[in-house]
């Protein structure tokens, strides 16, 4: 069969799911994927294949993977296989207004809770997991919040969704505060830097 694959290299973000599934068609070069072969039209990478129906297997599923719809995968006669457009389903969208009273609706995570700090000096985070008040029984230290909460749910130290989404929450107000050598203080708002004027 006869294919196109378009890939839109402006939208990629390096999630290299396109490689782990087709090697042959996809590299990556230290940032972002590459689609091998293709040539550049209309500012898409594109690439004319005529393969069998096991060939397309890997390509399809990337294009499938990719979290950004960078991937699209047509027929010649302009059939799409793997759109790169989201669409709305008008049958069952519903749109939903966020609400959350933390102080009604606020559960405390059964495993136990975290303490965070940062440390200026070597510019890590410090987690430390408490399953009873005020007892610390695990340290988890490192540089960047993906690398400290894969490792904490590796552990297996939360139980809760809510806890995790506030995990994540604090980490990543505790890496910005270190990235611009700003006070961090767990629940507290992000500082804002005070300008001179």
């Amino acid at each position: 069969m006869k294919i196109i694959v378009e890939y839109n290299q402006g939208k990629c973000i390096g999630a290299k799911k396109c490689i782990e599934v087709a090697p042959d068609y996809f590299s990556f070069d230290g940032q972002k994927a590459q689609l091998l072969k293709a040539h550049l039209k209309a500012g898409l990478c594109r690439l004319d294949l005529n393969i069998s129906q096991e060939q397309l297997t890997p390509l399809r599923e990337a294009a499938e993977l990719c979290p950004v719809n960078a991937i699209r995968i047509s027929e010649t006669d302009g059939q799409v296989l793997v759109s790169d457009q989201v669409t709305l389903d008008k049958l069952k969208f519903r749109e939903v207004r966020a609400e959350y009273d933390d102080l009604k609706e606020f559960t405390l995570d059964e495993k136990g809770y975290f303490l965070i700090r940062t440390n200026q000096k070597t510019k890590e985070i410090e987690v430390a997991f408490c399953p009873e008040l005020n007892k610390i029984t695990v340290k988890v230290t490192g540089k960047k919040p993906l690398e400290i909460y894969q490792t904490i749910i590796k552990e297996g130290l939360l139980s809760r969704l809510d806890h995790a989404a506030y995990l994540g929450r604090e980490l990543q107000k505790a890496y910005l505060a270190l990235q611009k050598s700003l006070p961090y203080v767990q629940d507290d708002e992000f500082p804002v830097e005070e300008t001179s004027g």
